[in-house]
């Protein structure tokens, strides 16, 4: 009698365990589908430029439609810029992948990693120069299939903590020490 109502038991437990084991997708960015957008601004936000850096490579864990964490690497050796033309717009990508800002040369890579999500509350760290911070940002599915989930998110990144700094104090002062990054992603199975 003993052994039936152990087995039963056990039987019990097992069945019941197997309907909260609930299986964690791992997702691969689309890099050429997903999008970065940078915005840096003058002092008091008076005027911006902006622009766009490309995705190297991505991933997600994803959980019952929720982002659980993730990792990405940014190529900053593609930063670009959207608001000027010609010789300026060259003058300025140069500037920004020169040594005063983010010395792609040396730093090719930027990294963001997502540890944390809770609601709509991301957290984890941003790495630039090789000097990793951490971060704290909003995040928003838009949607979550089976084989596709398209998240975006807001990032203000204090430039000054990843030592992006314009190497003469007047014009470093007249540069906003954030700049934000409006992220797009596509990651499909």
């Amino acid at each position: 009698m003993n052994k039936k109502v152990l087995t039963l038991a056990a039987i019990t437990v097992l069945v019941m365990t197997s309907f909260l084991i609930v299986e964690i997708d791992s997702y691969k960015v689309d890099v050429e589908q997903s999008n970065l957008k940078w915005t840096g601004y003058h002092l008091a936000k008076s005027y911006e430029h902006n622009g766009n850096v490309k995705l190297k490579s991505g991933s997600l864990e994803v959980k019952n439609g929720k982002i659980l964490s993730g990792n990405f690497v940014i190529d900053m050796t593609t930063i670009t810029n959207n608001d000027i033309e010609g010789e300026k717009n060259a003058k300025l990508v140069n500037h920004l992948k020169s040594d005063d800002f983010f010395n792609t040369e040396k730093f090719p890579e930027a990294k963001l990693v997502i540890k944390k999500v809770e609601g709509s509350k991301a957290s984890g760290e941003v790495t630039i120069r090789d000097i990793t911070e951490p971060i704290a940002f909003d995040i928003k599915i838009k949607e979550a299939k089976d084989d596709k989930v398209i998240a975006s998110a807001t990032l203000n990144i204090d430039r000054t903590k990843h030592e992006v700094s314009y190497g003469w104090t007047i014009e470093n002062a007249m540069l906003s020490n954030e700049f934000k990054m409006e992220v797009k992603i596509i990651a499909t199975k």
